[in-house]
């Protein structure tokens, strides 16, 4: 069977739902997208074909040149299970507290962060650190740092220095499998930490909710640097137009339920969906509507604080 070239960061089966109801159900469903780019001009309707993928993202070359496709032959694989379930999650009323459904999600959403490209640029980013930051301490007599143990999370570990010469040698391809390896190891340690906060959804009679090019979102009301695990992060992510799933930690609340838009509507989680956007919103409503309730919102929010 011939594989995909041009592989998804943002699955087609979610995408879809974000198309425009005259295209949705047919052969190539269209939908909105607007750039926070200015060389990329005015809001364009475009194929969801054609947005959030880039050509062999999760099937690098290995040592001896040839593609590998175990990572896109999975990711495959739960977009299949995930579409299955979806119509109820993204238009019905969902049992957010079925265990088998929230594992699920908590995988997909976890590998939806994970799997996006700025993984990629991180992993080159941090290698270039590591190098630097190693090649300034002394060396052993073969060359590598002389460093017996370093710190990770107040832990002291062995710092094992035997393929420190390949490590810092890395080219493009070893960063491309070192990103795909990382997606895979660490997808369910997250999926982990999501099924232990408290989930809702808040649901729209109409569609409502935008969604991105990077449409997993965590936020945290009083600290800047945080990750899922800590305490008080919020994880939003749009299901649909009509649904968007919050994590939180409010145990103090009840688990699985469902909330009707507040009479604010949809501005201020649409706003939060775009400012964590990495390049694009994705919307199936008219984008100067939503720009229009965004603006709204945020003038509102500029009086009260006055």
């Amino acid at each position: 069977m011939s594989q995909p070239v041009n592989q998804h960061w943002v699955p087609q089966f979610y995408l879809k739902y974000f198309a425009t109801p005259e295209t949705q159900r047919t052969k190539n469903p269209k939908t909105w997208i607007f750039s926070k780019n200015d060389e990329d001009g005015d809001p364009r309707l475009t194929n969801i074909r054609n947005i959030c993928a880039k050509r062999f993202l999760y099937s690098p070359p290995n040592k001896e040149g040839q593609r590998e496709w175990g990572l896109e032959a999975k990711l495959s694989g739960i977009e299949q299970l995930l579409s299955v379930i979806w119509p109820t999650l993204a238009e019905g009323y969902a049992d957010l507290l079925w265990e088998p459904l929230r594992k699920a999600v908590s995988l997909f959403v976890s590998i939806l962060y994970l799997r996006h490209p700025n993984g990629l640029k991180q992993c080159v980013e941090a290698h270039k650190h590591l190098v630097t930051l190693y090649d300034q301490v002394s060396k052993k007599p073969d060359g590598t740092p002389d460093i017996a143990y370093v710190e990770t999370n107040g832990k002291l570990q062995k710092f094992d220095a035997s393929d420190w010469h390949e490590y810092k040698k890395w080219n493009q391809d070893d960063h491309h499998r070192f990103f795909c390896d990382s997606v895979q190891a660490h997808a369910g340690h997250m999926a982990k930490l999501l099924l232990k906060k408290r989930w809702s959804i808040i649901f729209a009679d109409t569609p409502a909710f935008i969604t991105s090019d990077n449409p997993v979102c965590k936020d945290h009301l009083e600290k800047e640097k945080f990750g899922f695990g800590t305490e008080g992060t919020i994880v939003t992510f749009p299901i649909s137009p009509t649904r968007l799933l919050i994590m939180d930690d409010n145990h103090n609340e009840p688990a699985g339920q469902h909330y009707p838009l507040c009479a604010d509507g949809p501005g201020p989680f649409n706003l939060g969906i775009w400012k964590n956007g990495s390049r694009f919103m994705i919307s199936q409503r008219d984008v100067d509507e939503v720009l229009a309730e965004m603006l709204e919102w945020a003038e509102y929010q500029t009086s009260e604080s006055a």
